[in-house]
């Protein structure tokens, strides 16, 4: 970086603007003070030093009607004396009434003044020494009209400002030192005063610069309640009010996201029950018309009107209770999960259940038993739940064998909870096991429903779980088919109770 794009930058930051106002403004300021004294001091000075005499020159004139004319004299030679000045008294002839001629000093400008007098004010008598100066030496005087030794007459009293004559000069040779002087401390003073006066600001602008960056976590510490202090703490609450927009907009757009992602979940499997749908209802149907065209043209053993009524009207209860199912996977799919969660206890739930299918196992000769000892809770939607759980045991009771037992047993671990259901003695082949959450699919191989199923219970139920965030998957172990649901750490709250 070279020496012109430093004082580029420079240039453009605020110290630098502030500084050299600063140094203009002290150097204005100083050198304009330094020559309005230069200036006017003779003349303050001269006129101070008039003022001065005339309030000598009355007090004098008052206190003189008490003296008498000796202490008169005296008291004008001390007058003259302290104030440095020359006074002569004339009366209305001109006469010099004082002071008393004889060798009488003059300065080199009273001498002047009296030398440039129209009217002598001095007649020198024989001995008396009068000093004369250069005309360009300066006098001021002051008179007034008084009394003295019983006559009217008048008082002049002369004075010169040569002291400050000499001050003045002594200023002018000054000049070049108090002009360095001025100089250095504007420009030191000058950089004092702008950096640390925009040091706020600077940290202001930096903060500023990471939050355009949306580095939005980014504070300016707030050190004082004035205007900078305010803007601090304003760009500190636009900042927070930001990410929390931010945030939001993340969120909703995290959420829209899922969404979306479900809706095409929900349309894929739209499409895949629909078209298992036609298969399925394609076999009932073509059953119903045959028979309903053999009984309505009485074509062989479709005359027995009665005996194939009642089992057209069963193909007819199967199709509504497959069309139950569809409308039940529909609203699986297409329901949104309502009311508040609620902490479910896993030991009572499951013994509901066993108590809802006892007189059904009995009828199957299966015992219902359940394992889960402790009180462990999961927080859930309890409603949703049971349905799940329901359609999982009906499935078990259904399709294990007599003389079998249903196990339901839990297992707790670092970050999950385990519940599984198991039909002893049964077994899926392996070949099966991974499609019997779909759609329609049944183990056995005629596809008959004398069990009941349509082939959507499991189907239905893992819709639930998913909508629940629980995992569901089913496997054949030593014992039997076994159907694990998985419940995340997150979701449940483990409280044993001994």
């Amino acid at each position: 970086m070279n020496v012109k794009s430093i004082i580029s930058r420079l240039r453009n930051t605020i110290t630098f603007k502030m500084f050299g106002l600063t140094v203009a403004i002290l150097l204005v300021f100083s050198i304009s003070t330094y020559l309005i004294i230069y200036t006017l001091l003779p003349h303050t000075y001269k006129s101070y030093k008039q003022q001065q005499l005339a309030n000598n020159i009355d007090s004098f004139i008052v206190k003189s009607a008490t003296l008498s004319d000796v202490e008169a004299e005296d008291a004008l030679t001390e007058l003259r004396l302290q104030t440095n000045i020359f006074i002569t008294i004339k009366d209305k002839d001109e006469k010099l009434l004082y002071p008393v001629l004889g060798n009488v000093q003059l300065t080199p400008a009273v001498a002047t003044a009296i030398s440039l007098s129209p009217t002598p004010i001095l007649t020198p008598s024989p001995g008396t020494t009068v000093s004369t100066a250069a005309a360009s030496v300066s006098v001021a005087s002051v008179s007034r009209d008084l009394v003295f030794k019983g006559k009217e007459a008048s008082l002049i009293a002369y004075f010169t400002p040569q002291p400050i004559d000499e001050a003045s000069k002594v200023l002018a040779l000054l000049a070049p030192y108090v002009a360095a002087f001025i100089l250095i401390a504007s420009i030191g003073g000058s950089f004092f005063y702008s950096t640390l006066m925009t040091k706020p600001i600077r940290k202001i602008t930096l903060s500023a610069g990471k939050m355009a960056e949306l580095q939005l976590d980014t504070r300016i510490p707030v050190h004082s309640s004035d205007e900078i202090g305010k803007l601090a703490n304003s760009l500190n609450v636009m900042a927070a009010n930001l990410q929390g927009s931010i945030h939001e907009l993340k969120t909703a757009n995290e959420q829209l996201l899922k969404e979306m992602e479900r809706e095409r979940q929900v349309e894929a499997r739209r499409r895949e029950l629909f078209a298992a749908v036609s298969h399925e209802l394609k076999s009932p149907l073509t059953v119903m018309k045959g028979q309903l065209e053999g009984m309505l043209y009485k074509i062989g053993i479709y005359a027995d009107r009665e005996t194939y009524l009642d089992k057209t009207l069963e193909v007819a209860n199967e199709m509504e209770t497959l069309i139950a199912d569809m409308l039940r996977v529909a609203s699986s799919d297409e329901r949104q999960l309502s009311g508040t969660q609620e902490n479910v206890s896993i030991r009572s739930l499951i013994q509901g259940l066993i108590a809802k299918y006892e007189e059904l196992g009995q009828q199957r000769d299966l015992s219902l038993i359940s394992l889960i000892s402790d009180e462990s809770e999961i927080r859930v939607h309890r409603e949703m739940l049971e349905k799940a759980l329901n359609n999982l045991m009906h499935n078990a009771i259904m399709y294990t064998n007599p003389g079998e037992s249903v196990l339901i047993r839990q297992a707790v671990h670092a970050d999950y909870l385990t519940i599984e259901i198991i039909n002893t003695g049964a077994h899926i082949d392996e070949r099966q096991i991974g499609r019997v959450f779909e759609p329609f699919y049944r183990i056995d191989n005629s596809r008959n429903r004398n069990t009941g199923g349509s082939g959507l219970g499991l189907y239905i139920t893992k819709q639930i779980l998913q909508q629940l965030s629980i995992s569901i998957q089913a496997k054949n172990a030593k014992e039997g088919v076994v159907f694990s649901l998985h419940f995340l750490r997150d979701p449940f709250q483990s409280a044993c109770r001994r």
